[in-house]
């Protein structure tokens, strides 16, 4: 035993088991919190103290909701002016009210609503204000860099992902779903020569959040993981590992650029090393025929023919 002299002996003669921390009665014996609460409650010691019955203090005391079907609880009580019955939050302006008309009730409701709307449409101006002042900046080779941070920031602080995703492994875009199960139209090219008159790609990205969800993947996945993992945060079907006529690949949202279109097993950290793929970057997933797939050559790429 490394500490033989730290606790004591439960007296105890059934247990006689060593305790790190006794109890000690007024009569002198010692037992481990079992026996202790035996020894108190047995009335054989005249010197045990009396056990002594739990009572909540006021702060600690929950005030369960009147609200038929309801299980929160609240610290602080909220009485109801009308019939004096606690009600949580939610259920503050009940139907349930003897004494509460409709019209009252559609006053109360809005009463409380009419903040929340007020900060919706506060948040959307907001919004629409840091986006729009990002855009300018983008425009000035001065500010394209903490343009971009704030953009990547504004991406970060609503992203959805797995949890068990290391966060220094964590890899963030903002990904546009489809918009139905059709496969959509693409560009085949064949001669890489070909690509740069296919369209003109604007230089900077677009700081429009509208429409995307903000989304985090690994930098460890390989990009058929990477799309499973969006798809599931996304809420979007995924038939890729299954027979079917469609199938899920990644365009970048700039100039409609299929994302390795043949290879699924590419890992992250080597698309955003070459600079196919650039964190904080807009993202379309988007489904493609599985006849166009097929038929890919080594060389060949795909674009999407319609970016909205």
């Amino acid at each position: 035993m490394e500490f033989p002299s730290l606790g004591d002996q439960c007296q105890n003669q059934s247990c006689n088991q060593i305790d790190f921390l006794p109890l000690q009665c007024k009569c002198g014996k010692t037992y481990c919190r079992e026996h202790f609460n035996e020894h108190c409650l047995s009335g054989d010691c005249p010197l045990a103290p009396e056990p002594r019955e739990v009572k909540f203090q006021s702060d600690d005391k929950i005030y369960k909701c009147s609200e038929s079907g309801c299980k929160k609880g609240n610290l602080h009580e909220m009485l109801c002016n009308k019939c004096s019955k606690h009600f949580c939050i939610e259920h503050r302006f009940h139907p349930s009210c003897p004494e509460i008309d409709d019209e009252t009730m559609a006053i109360k409701i809005e009463q409380l609503e009419a903040p929340r709307r007020q900060f919706r449409e506060a948040n959307k101006h907001l919004e629409d204000k840091i986006t729009e002042n990002i855009r300018k900046a983008l425009q000035s080779s001065a500010k394209v860099k903490t343009a971009s941070k704030i953009h990547l920031m504004r991406i970060k602080q609503k992203a959805l992902g797995p949890k068990s995703v290391p966060v220094g492994n964590r890899v963030y875009f903002a990904v546009k779903k489809p918009l139905n199960l059709d496969p959509k139209p693409v560009t085949v090219v064949k001669n890489v020569d070909d690509i740069n008159n296919l369209k003109n790609v604007e230089s900077a990205l677009n700081p429009d959040l509208k429409d995307t969800v903000p989304v985090f993947i690994s930098s460890k996945w390989s990009l058929g993981r990477a799309i499973d993992s969006i798809c599931d945060t996304c809420n979007v079907v995924n038939n890729n590992n299954k027979t079917g006529e469609t199938k899920l690949r990644l365009f970048r949202q700039l100039d409609g650029y299929c994302v390795s279109p043949g290879e699924m097993d590419v890992v992250i950290s080597e698309l955003l090393e070459k600079q196919v793929l650039l964190e904080g970057d807009k993202l379309v997933i988007e489904y493609v025929s599985r006849n166009v797939l097929c038929d890919l050559g080594d060389c060949t790429q795909i674009f999407l023919s319609n970016i909205e």
